[in-house]
């Protein structure tokens, strides 16, 4: 069983790319999109930070030694300030990050996308089904043989897997997000990896979907672009 920290820094490398020095390069998904300038990831037992590949040695030092002279709760405006004083941020996004338990809540009847039964996410979910190959796997719940609410690998690493998980909005309420991420967590556990869900603290289905699978809380995700 993997401590909060360790699953914070699991996390990290499902979540961006990394060159050799450990810094990051890009968000971990096809798009290949930059990655923030800064990630931390804080947890009870400590934190683990990322700094983006571009940014100037004295900067890290300055952010370094701000963190280490603050207690955890005091040592995200300084950061900040750091930051913005070297450029302007763009934006901040901050939530928790949670990890299924061993045993997967069972509460789904939800399929697995194939071959075969592809062609439902077409009229809902046409990136989703362009990416398929690098999103597996995939469970949908259909209705009139339409795709309404899908989970899948938002990003992947040979250690765990970070969900993704969109519902049409016509169909929001009605429990689907539950089943389609209980069915995709129980292949992520069976493939021997670590299903991850993380979300913002504004997003309140989400992190009701989180709680009715009795995901444990182990951390907090802080990125700044």
């Amino acid at each position: 069983m993997y401590n909060p920290l360790e699953l914070m820094s699991i996390q990290a490398e499902v979540l961006y790319v990394h060159d050799r020095d450990g810094r990051i390069t890009t968000i971990n998904e096809p798009a290949n999109q930059p990655a923030p300038r800064f990630f931390w990831g804080h947890t009870g037992s400590g934190s683990i930070v990322r700094f983006r590949s571009d940014t100037p040695e004295r900067l890290i030092h300055d952010v370094q030694q701000l963190m280490s002279r603050n207690e955890p709760t005091e040592q995200l405006a300084p950061v900040i300030r750091a930051l913005e004083k070297d450029r302007g941020i763009k934006s901040l996004w901050t939530g928790p990050a949670f990890v299924f338990p061993k045993v997967v809540k069972d509460c789904t009847d939800a399929a697995l996308v194939t071959d075969d039964n592809k062609s439902s996410l077409e009229a809902g979910f046409p990136s989703l089904l362009k990416e398929l190959k690098l999103r597996e796997p995939c469970f949908m719940v259909t209705e009139n043989g339409m795709a309404v609410s899908v989970c899948f690998s938002a990003r992947s690493s040979d250690k765990a897997a970070e969900a993704g998980v969109e519902t049409l909005a016509d169909y929001r309420g009605k429990g689907y997000a539950t089943r389609v991420t209980s069915a995709w967590a129980q292949a992520i556990r069976r493939s021997r990896r670590l299903p991850l869900y993380s979300t913002s603290w504004d997003n309140y289905s989400s992190q009701s979907v989180a709680k009715r699978l009795c995901l444990h809380l182990y951390g907090t995700d802080i990125s700044i672009y």
